[in-house]
């Protein structure tokens, strides 16, 4: 293990273990809900951002990584400082102010200052008010071949309507609604290739853990290609904010427990 690699918080770990950010936003998708959307790559980290090109603001984060816990932790963490802000607030926040939110106290760095990760972030946040203007232009045009209607429930306010319908449920409810998604979307496509997959919980009202059987179990699409179908599928026809999370899908990283 590297001198970085001890150095890390545990908060920075425990974050790498379970991103509530990690997944992709697809061109197709901000199409169709009349919304602008900034994809940005730096090194093996990429991110994207939802954005209502009527206000700037940030309606939906995600990002995906093959770079390794540290880079899943810093970009976890600038997304959720940017939920919600304009895209000139996301582009001015400097990579100090993320590592910060990775710190067990707040006078001791979560990972050494040396990291190549800091500065690799710090080039992708740049990008983002480079990359803006042009694609709210695009969003702008789209909308104007499209009905209104289609993307007034991608709103701020639309969001918040969804959001307290699900809530209004129970939490077998909520099982109830998820487990028909999977049957009627997912299943099939997971048996096809001689896997399967089982609900263990539903935590922190829209944390869905799963356990993956049969092929699925160790492929290495489970936390890729596999689990971002899942998760569309799920945010596509049961609620926009639902999130899957597979159990203990840092496994590779346990050595950061020792």
């Amino acid at each position: 293990m590297t001198e970085e690699t001890q150095s890390i918080s545990n908060k920075l770990a425990l974050v790498a273990k379970s991103p509530k950010y990690r997944g992709a936003i697809f061109q197709i998708e901000a199409d169709e809900k009349g919304l602008a959307l900034i994809d940005i790559k730096e090194s093996s980290l990429k991110i994207y951002l939802l954005v209502d090109p009527d206000s700037d603001q940030i309606l939906e984060t995600r990002f995906f990584t093959y770079g390794g816990p540290i880079f899943t932790a810093l970009a976890d963490a600038f997304c959720a400082l940017i939920q919600n802000k304009t895209v000139e607030e996301a582009a001015s926040i400097h990579v100090d102010r993320v590592e910060e939110e990775l710190r067990d106290s707040p006078h001791t760095r979560a990972l050494p200052e040396s990291a190549i990760e800091i500065a690799l972030l710090q080039k992708l946040i740049t990008k983002i008010a480079e990359a803006y203007p042009e694609k709210k232009n695009l969003a702008l045009a789209a909308r104007e071949a499209m009905d209104v209607s289609k993307y007034k429930t991608q709103t701020v306010e639309g969001r918040a309507e969804a959001d307290a319908e699900w809530n209004a449920l129970t939490k077998e409810e909520k099982l109830q609604k998820i487990k028909a998604a999977i049957n009627e979307y997912v299943r099939g496509m997971l048996m096809m290739d001689g896997g399967d997959m089982e609900i263990l919980d539903l935590t922190d009202k829209n944390r869905l853990i799963i356990r993956y059987l049969g092929a699925c179990d160790g492929c290495s699409a489970a936390t890729g290609s596999t689990l971002f179908y899942i998760e569309d599928k799920l945010q596509s026809s049961v609620y926009y904010n639902l999130f899957v999370e597979p159990e203990n899908p840092f496994a590779a990283y346990a050595a950061f427990d020792e």
